[in-house]
């Protein structure tokens, strides 16, 4: 039976490289569709019909459909993935920032899946995360909801890890949970090393001793001050350099502040993340991923939003488990599931809708 996928936002700079390397990965064949799904404006939708003419002369050998509809009431796909919302810029600094302005946008999407998509499987890569997947799962069913930054966040995490053993990330497991953003949790327990090397498993080791020798908070408080300095001077080689030095759990969670500073987006590495989830939808091969969704107990007993390690298919959600968190790591991802339920509260309540936080 054919796959439809919608990009909704695949004007933006991420759903547009999304839509690439979704073609590019050969997950869908001939007589799936690829939908495009703009924002009911002249501009989105002139870019929208380029885009689709520049991808057909890409990838038309694939036999692939793709299409272009201008706006959010069109979106009719299996798969539904929102990219649509603003971004960070200079008034907008991180993604919590993007809150109020990407609440109503999300409302109006939740809306139109409700009504036209119901049944459909949602992946929310916009900013917050946490949000967007709250505001969906308020109209649809939770369990066909995930956001995909907790595995964005676990690639970066394994990633940094890969870089200071000297080895390629595909030799590296690692999961963060909790929030896409400052209440992230990088798991140390979880990295696990697919070589048997006595030397690099001894490298993991002093890794995880020189992290654990000063609390990350305390760590990343000390590289994001010595960031800010440097992003203010637009030294962004040596934003990268600084970043570069430290422990690969503090480094995730303020090198991608510099990328945003930037360029304002990580549109491959949010492609990429997004992707990974979407392929393990299709392939349904019980592989791990991770992601923000609304829990109700399945998780360490958590109820609200939160990142989790999920195993995923047509069908939705199922959380997985970990037998290896420490009693400081459950502590601290109960911590970030609290932190993200009183950012939601901030956000309904600052926009006049708290009587609509489900």
């Amino acid at each position: 039976m054919p796959i439809s996928i919608s990009i909704i936002g695949a004007s933006g700079s991420v759903g547009a490289t999304l839509a690439t390397h979704i073609l590019r990965s050969h997950l869908l064949g001939a007589y799936d569709r690829l939908q495009l799904v703009g924002r009911g404006m002249p501009a989105s939708t002139a870019k929208l019909l380029a885009t689709r003419i520049d991808l057909l002369d890409a990838f038309d050998d694939q036999r692939v459909e793709i299409e272009a509809v201008p706006n959010i009431e069109d979106v009719d796909g299996d798969i539904v993935i929102v990219c649509a919302g603003n971004t960070i810029s200079p008034r907008l600094m991180n993604r919590r920032d993007l809150g109020a302005a990407n609440l109503p946008i999300f409302e109006n999407i939740a809306q139109a899946c409700a009504s036209r998509v119901p049944e459909a499987l949602s992946i929310v890569v916009s900013n917050p995360v946490e949000l967007g997947v709250q505001v969906l799962s308020g109209k649809l069913d939770r369990h066909r909801v995930l956001g995909m930054g907790a595995q964005q966040d676990s690639l970066r995490f394994a990633r940094a890890i890969a870089k200071d053993l000297g080895i390629s990330r595909h030799e590296v497991h690692a999961s963060v949970l909790g929030e896409h953003g400052q209440a992230m949790v990088p798991l140390w327990s979880t990295v696990e090393l697919m070589a048997s090397d006595p030397a690099l498993r001894s490298a993991l080791s002093e890794l995880k001793e020189w992290s654990g020798a000063v609390p990350l908070k305390e760590r990343v408080a000390a590289l994001q001050k010595e960031i800010s300095e440097l992003l203010r001077s637009e030294n962004i080689a040596e934003a990268y350099e600084v970043t570069r030095r430290a422990t690969p759990d503090a480094r995730i969670m303020v090198e991608p502040a510099i990328t945003g500073h930037a360029m304002h987006s990580t549109p491959d590495a949010t492609a990429n993340a997004t992707l990974q989830c979407l392929s393990a939808v299709l392939t349904n091969d019980h592989r791990r991923i991770h992601g923000q969704v609304l829990l109700r107990g399945e998780f360490l007993g958590l109820n609200g939003i939160c990142g989790v390690p999920l195993n995923v298919n047509r069908d939705g959600w199922q959380a997985a488990q970990l037998d290896t968190l420490t009693d400081e790591e459950q502590v601290q991802i109960r911590g970030a599931a609290r932190s993200i339920g009183d950012y939601l509260k901030t956000i309904y309540a600052e926009t006049g809708l708290l009587s609509k936080l489900p």
